[in-house]
């Protein structure tokens, strides 16, 4: 398989992976406990497919680095200040994430509002988690894309300005 395709399977598996999880507790307040074991065994697979994959291509990135001379081998990312934690930002990613689920929660599954709130609760956590993470990583990434383009214009990092 390309690694083009092998990138889409796996996000496509950990789409699935987080979808399952989130449809776990629905299952259980629902009264459904074989959706409940299905999801899980679906969720276990999606797992264990993108965790084997990860694995084989830091394996295969690492052999290909092993034989090449010590000149041409790329250099090993050193660490930036760890992304700091948003707080205004994660609560409002969190409130958003809790009405969008809340809503479809009463509105197209029909669950009562004490479950409802439970299970908006821990979805909400998850979602906005994913949200936070997701964006601070793209912009991570953003800025060291700039990083190399002002490092191979000679200007090293002194232009960017530092991710908060």
């Amino acid at each position: 398989m390309s690694r083009a395709a092998t990138i889409l399977v796996a996000t496509m598996a950990t789409t699935v992976a987080v979808v399952a999880l989130l449809l776990i507790p629905v299952s259980i307040v629902v009264g459904h406990p074989f959706n409940v074991v299905g999801e899980a065994i679906v969720l276990v697979l999606c797992v264990a497919y993108v965790g084997r994959v990860m694995r084989a291509d830091r394996r295969r990135r690492r052999e290909a680095e092993a034989v090449l001379p010590p000149e041409r081998r790329p250099a090993r990312r050193v660490p930036r200040q760890p992304i700091t934690f948003q707080v205004r930002e994660t609560l409002a990613a969190f409130m958003v994430w809790f009405a969008l689920v809340a809503v479809f929660n009463a509105l197209v599954v029909g669950i009562g509002p004490l479950a409802n709130v439970g299970i908006a609760v821990f979805a909400a956590f998850v979602l906005a988690t994913l949200t936070v993470t997701g964006r601070h990583m793209m912009f991570r990434l953003t800025a060291e894309d700039q990083e190399a383009a002002n490092a191979a214009d000679g200007e090293g990092s002194q232009g960017i300005p530092p991710l908060q």
